[in-house]
């Protein structure tokens, strides 16, 4: 038979009892003392509204937490994405890269063809900056030649014209990549300067002109 329990060590024990603490030889003594003592079941019920009160709180606090939480990383991720935003922003219009220089700003000289069909031709350019590179390209039937600066979007920089190296294209005719157009392309493919077209006219070489293509080819 368990020994019986007095009111002093049933409160003392309560706590555990209700967390489910107490061995079960414990949980029937302090039964025992509860159904004949309603001092004890009045301190039961007070402890048990107590932590249900205290278990009840969490949820609610974990549920402001997470929100907490949420706006923290809307605040984290906003702020981010307005600081990558400027930092483009300000290389965009401040930084210094490569741009390819508009049609308005070219022009085309000394378009002429040789005897044996190659098209021969030079660019001037108006240049802020300095000429970070030329492309030459295009597809089987049309050559695109394009000049890039390297500057700052919006550079104080003064102009200068540069006349860039002479260019000879050959239209390899009677082939399947017959070259039926040669074009200086600035911003886009809107932005273009007609070098020559198939079917233009346009003056035939000089002697002078053919000495200097043979000395470009190496004869």
């Amino acid at each position: 038979m368990e020994p019986r329990l007095n009111c002093e060590i049933v409160q003392d024990l309560l706590p555990n009892y209700i967390e489910g603490l107490t061995s079960e030889s414990t949980n029937q003594s302090i039964r025992a003392h509860l159904a004949g003592c309603e001092e004890c079941r009045r301190a039961l019920e007070l402890m048990t509204r107590d932590t249900q009160g205290i278990k009840g709180a969490p949820p609610k606090q974990i549920n402001f937490m997470k929100k907490i939480k949420r706006r923290q990383w809307l605040i984290t991720s906003v702020s981010v994405a307005i600081v990558a935003a400027l930092l483009i922003g300000a290389y965009y219009l401040f930084g210094t890269r490569d741009f390819p220089v508009p049609a308005s700003d070219a022009k085309i000289s000394d378009v002429y063809q040789t005897q044996d069909g190659t098209i021969h031709y030079r660019v001037t350019a108006n240049i802020k900056g300095f000429v970070s590179r030329v492309s030459t390209r295009g597809s089987k039937h049309t050559e695109i030649y394009r000049i890039y600066e390297h500057r700052k979007l919006f550079s104080k920089e003064k102009e200068s014209v540069v006349t860039m190296p002479e260019n000879w294209s050959t239209k390899k005719a009677n082939t399947k990549q017959e070259k039926t157009g040669i074009y200086f392309e600035g911003i886009n493919k809107d932005d273009r300067i007609t070098v020559w077209e198939k079917g233009m006219t346009i003056p035939q070489a000089t002697a002078e002109q053919e000495e200097a293509y043979r000395k470009y080819l190496g004869r």
